[in-house]
């Protein structure tokens, strides 16, 4: 058992694991958010997290887009799904690439790989100083104190001719950090697999995440779910922040 794996053996079984989240959705609402939040004159984004290219199949149509993740095996996948794009390797709290961007995304609450706050402004300073004046950060906070469940059970499955897979975790909270140990059982022709995919992540308070993205410097402004409606603590839903520069 290895830590951190962080989807390293199984980056191949990646999207059919997340196929139930809706791209599509998820990019129309950062067109929306780009077209009535951004003030800057050019078109590049930067995908951090980028995984392997879900988002970028979907915008690549209407940004000039660079991806960066810290999964080589994922950056491979991406690099097929999406030749005519380029990524690279590198860690969002490392973030150095030297140019400046008009829209950074970080989806799929990649931003919970920062388990702590001051790792959290570390990375909303490196997201700020790669951005252009005028332009936008966009970030969905899935896991937050506001709609946490402790010792939730989640199931995901994936049934086909040749692969079964099943994927189980449980939510702990431990001084704020999640440990996701993600099990992983695989039926491939007739052969199983079994390992731990191991995670850590932060779960913060909204009213910390607001504060740390005002101290940053940027205007926040806070949706439901992917849609033009304003997030609402009490609705349960995942927020996903706009930030400008």
């Amino acid at each position: 058992m290895v830590k951190e794996q962080l989807y390293k053996k199984y980056a191949k079984y990646y999207d059919k694991i997340h196929d139930k989240f809706d791209q599509e959705q998820e990019s129309s609402f950062i067109k929306w958010a780009v077209d009535n939040h951004k003030m800057s004159e050019g078109n590049y984004l930067l995908d951090v997290a980028c995984g392997t290219g879900r988002h970028v199949e979907f915008l690549k149509e209407y940004y000039e887009i660079l991806g960066v993740d810290i999964n080589p095996e994922m950056l491979k996948i991406a690099r097929l799904k999406n030749p005519e794009v380029k990524f690279i390797n590198g860690d969002m709290k490392k973030l150095d690439i030297g140019g400046r961007f008009d829209v950074i995304i970080c989806m799929f609450s990649a931003v919970n790989y920062n388990t702590t706050l001051g790792e959290l402004k570390i990375t909303l300073t490196n997201f700020y100083n790669h951005l252009k004046n005028g332009g936008i950060l966009i970030f969905d906070l899935g896991l937050n104190l506001d709609n946490w469940i402790e010792g939730l059970v989640s199931v995901d499955t994936i049934v086909d001719e040749k692969l079964k897979i099943a994927v189980l975790c449980q939510s702990h909270l431990d001084n704020g950090v999640f440990n996701a140990d993600f099990v992983y059982l695989i039926k491939k022709n007739g052969k199983f697999d079994f390992d731990i995919d191991q995670h850590e992540l932060g779960v913060f308070g909204m009213e910390n995440v607001v504060e740390l993205m005002e101290d940053v410097g940027f205007e926040n402004f806070i949706y439901a779910e992917f849609t033009s409606e304003a997030w609402d603590a009490r609705s349960g839903d995942r927020p996903i922040f706009v930030g400008v520069k």
